[in-house]
């Protein structure tokens, strides 16, 4: 995949400007601790209380039901706080989540997340991106519906991309990176980070990275 070389988009907006959340939930469903906990919990609430109170077992099932949508509630505000709203201010030259904000160069690794839907012959692409340790933001490319970003948008993350320091990860035993699509999948550079945000591949493409 070759770096793009189109130019930078003239005059940038001013100010902080708003990334897209895209891909929030498909984080939220991955993440092991979220299903355990969901599942889990209720199901000891429930139990517990109706031995607790000698009541019967159907009692306590409707109960684990009914706890279920304040766990995910829990669960919903634990997940905000690990992943908060991303910003990006070019007057700055910042990123800021949450309370942690960086410099745009300190941005230094990039995942590129695809789904193929095969029966709709559609592709999904998230762009997930941030600072080691610190703020990350994620950019939904290509839709359900194979819909792109505006082109606003698309010029905006271009330009974030563009000021980073992304790289593939390298290894002690795979110093050039060689085989990082290997031990990295999903990993971008630079150059093909930009090279997907500016022209997302649709499922007729080769994919872009190796997908775990």
């Amino acid at each position: 995949m070759s770096e793009s070389t189109a130019p930078t988009p003239e005059p940038l907006p001013a100010g902080w400007l708003r990334l897209d959340r895209a891909g929030w939930w498909g984080t939220f469903a991955v993440t092991p601790l979220n299903g355990i906990m969901l599942g889990i919990v209720p199901i000891n609430l429930g139990t517990t209380t109706a031995r607790s109170f000698d009541i019967s077992i159907w009692w306590g099932f409707l109960m684990a039901l009914g706890a279920i949508v304040p766990v995910f509630l829990v669960l919903y505000l634990v997940q905000r706080l690990r992943y908060p709203q991303a910003w990006v201010s070019f007057d700055r030259n910042e990123l800021r989540a949450g309370r942690r904000v960086v410099p745009l160069a300190d941005i230094v690794w990039a995942r590129l997340e695809m789904f193929d839907r095969k029966r709709a012959h559609t592709r999904m692409l998230t762009l997930r991106f941030g600072a080691e340790s610190g703020p990350r933001a994620s950019v939904r490319l290509r839709g359900r519906t194979a819909q792109t970003l505006p082109t606003a948008v698309t010029d905006i993350v271009a330009e974030i991309i563009r000021r980073s320091s992304i790289a593939v990860p390298q290894t002690p035993n795979d110093p050039t990176g060689r085989f990082a699509r290997y031990n990295y999948p999903g990993s971008l550079g630079r150059a093909d980070a930009l090279e997907v945000v500016l022209n997302p591949p649709t499922i007729d493409d080769p994919a872009p990275v190796l997908i775990a």
